[in-house]
């Protein structure tokens, strides 16, 4: 690639870079003013309609309905614009849209953030054009667009910025630092980060099962320590924001093996802007799974000294009859 023409790309110098993060701040202070007032607001109306409320009054009972959805809706904008102002985008990418035949230079963060209906200051890493961000080098690429068609793109810039606390630190471009190594960098700086904050460092291979269809089943298998966990929680979120039509928060469930562990993958979940997911430990989910018979026969309690009854070779054996049970039923009813 021509270096002096690279050097030509609008936005590249540090100057520019901090004008334009400036420039991101100014519009995330407006936006939480502005959606805190709203909250606020509707918060208001909403107690109002609730000391005029009669349960017969279909239309009242439709309206408090719409209020709080929108309520809730602002007050998750309220907290993404929030949370922005430490950090609100951690990578650029500069290409050519050869379909629209026109430069694009778009900034990517945790949230989409925007300075009115039409003008977005950071895209959504959600998004089907940040696609290119994790997938692609520099050259020619193509993203998959809503409807499966795919648009052609000439990828010009891959940039990655480091900020903290609303200032500019660093920034690296592909060409000058593997995504493995900024994702080293990141993770020796910060010792403490949850799930929701690396966003910026996930991995090719990672993005390709978080983006994969949710109609159809993947299976992910992983050493301790490999993404699992990551990879699972960022598909949620992913398909939350592009199939929000199809898919409700509800209709997911993560299943540990422990509170701790439940507790660790549950709190990452708002950070990506995902609210109101099922949680459950295995032994609620063997339960559930063998329905109530098994439940009015061999009641399962938490263990304590005299009462191990799980940890018995017994249990395995009982538990091994009723699943043939249910196998033996399974196929007479086939």
């Amino acid at each position: 690639m021509d270096t002096a023409k690279e050097k030509e790309l609008p936005g590249m110098s540090r100057q520019e870079e901090e004008a334009y993060l400036d420039e991101t701040l100014t519009v995330v202070r407006k936006n939480v003013e502005q959606y805190g007032q709203e909250v606020q607001k509707m918060s208001s109306d909403i107690d109002e309609m609730r000391e005029h409320f009669r349960s017969n009054d279909v239309e009242m009972l439709t309206l408090l309905h719409n209020t709080i959805t929108l309520r809730d809706h602002m007050k998750r904008a309220f907290l993404r614009n929030e949370k922005a102002q430490q950090k609100p985008y951690f990578g650029r990418i500069v290409f050519r849209d050869e379909t629209a035949g026109k430069e694009e230079s778009l900034y990517i963060g945790k949230g989409g953030i925007s300075r009115d209906t039409t003008h977005w200051m950071v895209v959504d890493w959600r998004a089907p054009v940040a696609n290119v961000y994790y997938e692609n080098g520099l050259g020619e690429c193509s993203y998959a667009a809503p409807g499966g068609s795919r648009i052609r793109v000439r990828l010009k810039r891959k940039r990655t910025y480091e900020i903290e606390e609303g200032k500019l630190l660093d920034y690296f471009d592909s060409e000058v630092i593997a995504n493995d190594d900024l994702l080293t960098k990141y993770l020796a700086k910060n010792k403490q980060a949850v799930l929701g904050e690396i966003v910026a460092t996930i991995q090719k291979e990672q993005n390709e099962i978080i983006r994969e269809s949710p109609f159809h089943n993947v299976l992910v298998q992983g050493v301790a320590g490999s993404g699992k966990t990551t990879v699972a929680i960022h598909r949620i979120s992913y398909i939350m924001y592009n199939y929000k039509e199809r898919f409700m928060s509800n209709e997911f469930c993560i299943v540990g093996g422990s509170d701790i562990l439940i507790d660790y993958i549950t709190g990452g979940l708002p950070e990506l802007d995902v609210y109101d997911v099922k949680h459950m430990r295995m032994d609620g989910l063997l339960s559930h799974l063998l329905r109530k018979e098994w439940k009015k026969k061999y009641r399962i309690v938490p263990p304590s000294p005299g009462l191990a009854w799980k940890s018995k070779m017994l249990f395995a054996s009982e538990l091994e009859k009723h699943l043939q049970r249910l196998r033996d039923q399974i196929r007479g009813n086939c």
